[in-house]
């Protein structure tokens, strides 16, 4: 299963919006990948099935919902901390992540649809 985990830096991105590139995670290989195109057809691209991230809109979120992709959002950190997390099955879900958690309106951040 490929996971997709949300970046700025080595850092989990503030928000799905503002990421700067995706690590992919899939059977132990792990592969770093700018996203030159709207988020959604990325993620789909490269049949990610699930989405490590911080803050994400409930819009987008939804949309990831019917395209199958399981989302855990509210996540925070340092990259290599997270991905240890994860791959323990012990990552889980911050309780703000919405884009008004984070002082914006849904659709704010730029390029994400």
């Amino acid at each position: 299963m490929k996971t997709a985990f949300s970046l700025c830096g080595q850092e989990i991105a503030g928000s799905l919006g503002k990421t700067t590139e995706f690590l992919l995670l899939s059977d132990g290989l792990e592969e770093k990948a700018a996203c030159s195109e709207k988020i959604p057809l990325f993620l789909k691209r490269n049949g990610v099935k699930v989405l490590v991230c911080n803050g994400i809109g409930n819009c987008m979120l939804e949309l990831l919902k019917t395209m199958k992709i399981e989302v855990i959002p509210g996540v925070t950190g340092e990259l290599q901390q997270v991905k240890e997390s994860f791959l323990a099955g012990t990552l889980v879900p911050g309780e703000k992540y919405s884009c008004t958690d984070h002082g914006e309106s849904c659709g704010a951040c730029a390029g994400t649809f």
